[in-house]
């Protein structure tokens, strides 16, 4: 059964809209979680609401101190979310970095034009916090999230690093004003949770990590998250874990436990 097929005989309220974007489950993987090229192919024939694609950078990426960016660079990743995005797969997630405003505006305009659903800005990398640094400075944040908008077709998400200087009010206002859909933040009360206390829902946000089961799923939903990233790996059950996410939400619902629909 293809990912297409599959998404059909899913009950609509375990989906989610992120960003503008529908997916046919509300757990997807984390950016960095499925790296090789035919692991990738199989996740969009697995039960993830999405294919997020390894981070990427304009050129090859091997810097020794950044290994979990290192990336054959966007031209081998763009035909990649094409051949995804023309076949039945889940829908492809293009996350980018950059060193600059113009590499990620580069980048956002070339993964748009190649057919991906939506664009995240991955301001989490070790390297971006190191060149760029937009989440210390409101008007680079908001400069960033504005300028990746008017060069691509497909809505931006930002997924945020683990610990922010800026206040969570500061970075959802900045955000907000450059035209982000969505925000990403760690699955942990000074994370999402500290976030949505802060700054009311105007951006969609998505939890990422912590998720083993589908009660951490449910856990995230019911918080306020729209949607949940699995990572930075998938763990023992690879790819296999969106199935078992998914299992464990309907029995749980059948049984009148505490799991919750997207």
């Amino acid at each position: 059964m293809s990912a297409g097929q599959q998404a059909k005989t899913r009950r609509p309220d375990f989906g989610a809209v992120v960003g503008g974007v529908t997916l046919p489950f509300c757990a997807m993987n984390a950016a960095g979680s499925v790296t090789a090229m035919n692991d990738v192919r199989a996740l969009a024939q697995s039960r993830s609401g999405a294919v997020v694609l390894h981070t990427t950078t304009v050129h090859p990426f091997v810097h020794p101190e950044f290994r979990s960016l290192q990336n054959p660079g966007f031209d081998k990743l763009a035909p990649l979310a094409r051949e995804l995005a023309a076949s039945s797969s889940p829908p492809v997630v293009a996350s980018i970095a950059g060193g600059t405003i113009e590499e990620f505006a580069f980048l956002a305009r070339a993964f748009a034009g190649a057919g991906s659903a939506a664009v995240e800005l991955n301001l989490g990398e070790p390297w971006v916090e190191a060149t760029l640094a937009p989440c210390e400075r409101a008007a680079v944040l908001e400069e960033l999230a504005g300028r990746t908008k008017e060069a691509s077709t497909a809505p931006i998400w930002v997924r945020l690093p683990e610990r922010v200087p800026l206040p969570y009010r500061t970075i959802v206002a900045a955000l907000t004003a450059g035209g982000a859909r969505a925000v990403i933040a760690r699955n942990e009360f000074t994370g999402f949770e500290k976030l949505l206390l802060e700054a009311p829902a105007t951006l969609d946000v998505v939890a990422i990590g912590s998720i083993a089961s589908g009660y951490d799923v449910s856990r995230a939903i019911s918080k306020g998250a729209k949607a949940v990233q699995v990572g930075p790996t998938l763990g023992p059950d690879g790819i296999a874990i969106f199935g078992r996410l998914e299992r464990e939400m309907r029995l749980a619902r059948r049984s009148g436990g505490p799991h919750r629909a997207c």
